[in-house]
């Protein structure tokens, strides 16, 4: 799709496609190239005689364990398993991409469950939400709310200073501005002195 399917971009974008420079793509070669040939090259040191120096502790090794031997004298089938798997899906994708486009569709609408559960990942996300994520934003919002803001916040600073507010907002209605309320309460205080004087408060 990338290299021979019809471009999705409109024109206007398709008009600026040019290729890399060569300042970008002599890396891509030698990376490409690392990638082709660097097995073929550094085998002897991954499975071959130099194995034992270039892993040392890395791999845990006793009489018994004979795994990397084993690696030596696998059988032809299994070496070349990769590369068969490799061309039967390039031919595939040549058949579905380029040949019959029309094949992915007209499979998609037979296998309907199986294209659905394989397109959703196994729905691996939604189990991964459902499970963890959910848990976790739930317990998050709680403490949030009840742990620090109820809690914490409702009986330490902020309880405090609401306590503040609200004692000196009546204290405030107090201070009305007229004379003679400041002397009926001026007269009250005179009033609870003397009946406290009375009742014995001073010896």
């Amino acid at each position: 799709m990338t290299f021979h399917g019809r471009p999705r971009a409109t024109r206007d974008v398709m008009s600026h496609v040019h290729e890399s420079p060569n300042v970008m793509l002599i890396p891509l070669y030698v990376l490409a190239a690392g990638a082709l040939c660097a097995g073929f090259l550094f085998k002897g040191w991954f499975i071959g005689h130099e194995e034992a120096t270039f892993w040392g502790t890395a791999i845990y090794r006793s009489t018994t364990n004979n795994v990397i031997d084993a690696m030596e004298h696998l059988p032809a089938y299994v070496s070349y398993s990769p590369s068969v798997a490799m061309l039967i899906g390039v031919w595939l994708a040549w058949l579905f991409y380029i040949r019959r486009p029309d094949l992915p569709v007209t499979l998609a609408e037979m296998n309907e469950p199986a294209y659905k559960f394989l397109l959703n990942k196994w729905y691996f996300d939604e189990i991964y939400d459902f499970f963890l994520v959910r848990p976790a934003m739930w317990l998050g919002r709680f403490l949030w709310k009840k742990g620090d803001g109820w809690l914490i916040d409702g009986f330490g600073p902020d309880g405090v200073s609401a306590r503040v507010i609200d004692i000196t907002a009546r204290v405030v209605r107090l201070q009305s501005g007229y004379v003679y309320h400041y002397a009926f309460a001026m007269l009250i205080g005179v009033a609870a002195l003397i009946t406290w004087y009375m009742l014995g408060g001073v010896h």
